[in-house]
């Protein structure tokens, strides 16, 4: 049986060249590396046959580390010839790569998140470059979800620039470990970022971004979700893919533990700052 669900998150890198404050990925903890086409082949496989997302948004760490994203890509759109690929980045890296390689994936959203305030037209103008390869952009500014966005429409590429500004801490740190929060859980998903988004990491299906970086991390020692292999109750897991549950209690109640990151002490860029 395949699911039909809106939107998966696919992680194929664990590097990124931000160490965010907060991070839902935890950036700013020591994550290396990025997956292997090989492994990226198999999932695709594999989780194609069970899974018909409208949206997989191709996520990290820094997607853009990843030295052969362009056949990610291609295997991804492969694998799933009738969603529309998001390539979730910074933008940072945007200048290591040709600007025409993004209009050949077919149909592509490129989400571009600015993190810090000072940095802006510097991501900006690596958009303007994009732009300039096409002629007959449309332009359109909005607020989605709380946050600002621009978004710029051609017949093969949607580029939104986009400013969260506040992210939600989704652990605490107590003597340097990684703790929940113990919330309750209907409150923690009620202001949860990607309360309908789950991800698929190392082969297996999480109910949310944060929760496989922190289980990395942890090493069992405060958290034991455990995430669902391909044989495991998918079902289950794509029910309830938008309700709250008691792995949510990990995450905070209260915005109160947002983190700002426009400013340039919760940011750090590497090999820029």
């Amino acid at each position: 049986m395949k699911h039909r669900i809106k939107r998966l998150d696919f992680n194929v890198a664990y590097a990124c060249n931000l160490s965010c404050k907060g991070c839902i990925s935890l950036s700013d903890f020591d994550r290396r590396g990025v997956e292997s086409l090989k492994d990226i082949k198999e999932q695709c496989a594999t989780w194609s046959k069970i899974l018909d997302p409208s949206v997989i948004s191709i996520f990290g760490g820094e997607p853009l580390m990843h030295p052969r994203i362009k056949q990610v890509l291609e295997i991804i759109r492969e694998s799933w010839p009738n969603a529309m690929i998001r390539l979730i980045t910074n933008g940072y890296l945007l200048r290591k790569y040709d600007p025409e390689m993004w209009f050949t994936f077919g149909s592509l959203e490129m989400q571009v998140s600015i993190h810090r305030q000072d940095h802006e037209k510097l991501i900006t103008d690596e958009i303007k470059k994009i732009v300039a390869q096409r002629k007959g952009w449309k332009a359109h500014r909005n607020i989605v979800e709380g946050h600002k966005q621009l978004e710029l429409t051609n017949d093969k590429l949607t580029i939104y620039k986009s400013k969260f500004k506040t992210f939600v801490m989704p652990y605490r740190l107590e003597n340097g470990e990684l703790k929940p929060f113990n919330s309750d859980p209907k409150k923690a998903h009620s202001i949860c970022g990607s309360p309908n988004t789950p991800i698929l990491y190392r082969n297996k299906l999480y109910k949310c971004a944060p929760l496989p970086n922190i289980l990395e991390l942890d090493k069992g020692k405060h958290y034991k979700y455990k995430g669902t292999d391909a044989n495991g109750d998918v079902a289950t897991l794509v029910a309830n893919i938008d309700k709250p549950e008691s792995v949510c209690a990990m995450c905070p109640e209260s915005q109160d533990h947002s983190v700002d990151h426009f400013k340039k002490e919760n940011v750090h860029v590497k090999n820029i700052d």
